[in-house]
């Protein structure tokens, strides 16, 4: 993989992608950090007319996603593309890194930050535009920074959403993955407790506790490092919750489900996300005592259920 250079603030990371591998790319770039996912036609192919409901793509894509350089990137997005043959049965291209002036990076990133709004109680918003608009609700605080996405994928977009339809009010949450911590953020603005962020991303964990701050709920947020083990007989870490999140991909929720279900108290919700659609009922076999409610969102499951009391 070519080297980013080292000087750069940013970097895009672009490959070229059939179109049936898109979105599983797209959750794969923001599971690793991207700030930005983007899609743009390989081919030059032009798009017709599409049936009604109908997603249109190009048959041939290219998936370019916003990180923040740092040395490591590389290796863990090298590291992460010789792993998809493993769980998808097909080789990834080599990824093509770009290094992006900040300038570049930051009206990149305002382009894809715009403000999201769930009903009339969170909005997900650019520090740019918080202020815009006066809102009734509770407002997230987006700035550009490490790791942190933007809530408008919709693997992100449908928890979001879930969240805003029952607040987690006087609720204690574990976020799986947070990546960003947009989901923990989100949680804690609409009354959480608190908020248990698990990442394996040593740089995710920096975003999600500068972001916290900025957001005035730093002292509710706990960030605990090493998604591999959290849940196993090696953890030490004890904490359980009225809500378990988990936006990361139907691999790992069914591998881990046994895990992560013992960590949700009697009677807890669970939000499960970054599940294709077709991968729904894989899942839900996983997670057998749960009783889920599936939501769709451009090829994108969501399950939100309760375990039983």
């Amino acid at each position: 993989m070519p080297e980013a250079d080292a000087g750069a603030g940013w970097v895009k990371a672009r490959l070229e992608v059939p179109a049936p591998g898109v979105l599983a790319v797209e959750a794969l770039l923001e599971t690793l950090g991207a700030v930005a996912v983007s899609l743009e036609d390989a081919r030059d192919q032009p798009l017709l007319e599409p049936d009604p409901g109908a997603m249109p793509l190009w048959a041939h894509v290219v998936v370019s996603g916003l990180f923040p350089a740092d040395e490591q990137l590389p290796a863990r997005l090298e590291a992460a593309r010789r792993s998809w043959l493993a769980e998808w049965g097909y080789a990834l291209p080599e990824l093509l890194l770009e290094p992006l002036a900040d300038a570049d990076w930051t009206a990149a990133w305002l382009q894809h930050a715009q403000p999201l709004q769930f009903d009339e109680r969170l909005r997900i918003a650019p520090a740019e535009l918080a202020g815009a608009t006066p809102f009734p609700g509770a407002t997230v605080i987006l700035a550009p920074g490490l790791a942190f996405g933007t809530g408008s994928h919709p693997t992100t977009r449908s928890c979001l959403a879930r969240l805003a339809a029952v607040p987690p009010v006087a609720a204690d949450v574990i976020d799986f993955g947070c990546g960003s911590g947009i989901l923990a953020l989100a949680a804690l603005v609409l009354g959480a407790r608190g908020v248990v962020g698990v990442d394996h991303d040593p740089q995710a964990l920096s975003a999600s506790a500068d972001n916290a701050q900025r957001n005035g709920v730093g002292g509710r947020l706990r960030l605990v490092g090493g998604l591999a083990d959290f849940g196993s007989d090696s953890d030490t870490d004890s904490a359980t919750c009225d809500v378990l999140l988990a936006n990361v991909l139907a691999g790992p929720l069914i591998e881990l489900a046994q895990r992560l279900a013992a960590r949700v108290r009697p009677g807890g919700r669970v939000i499960l996300s970054g599940i294709l659609a077709d991968q729904v009922e894989a899942v839900r076999q996983a997670w057998p005592a749960v009783e889920f409610e599936v939501f769709l969102d451009e090829g994108w499951a969501c399950l939100d259920g309760r375990k039983p009391t």
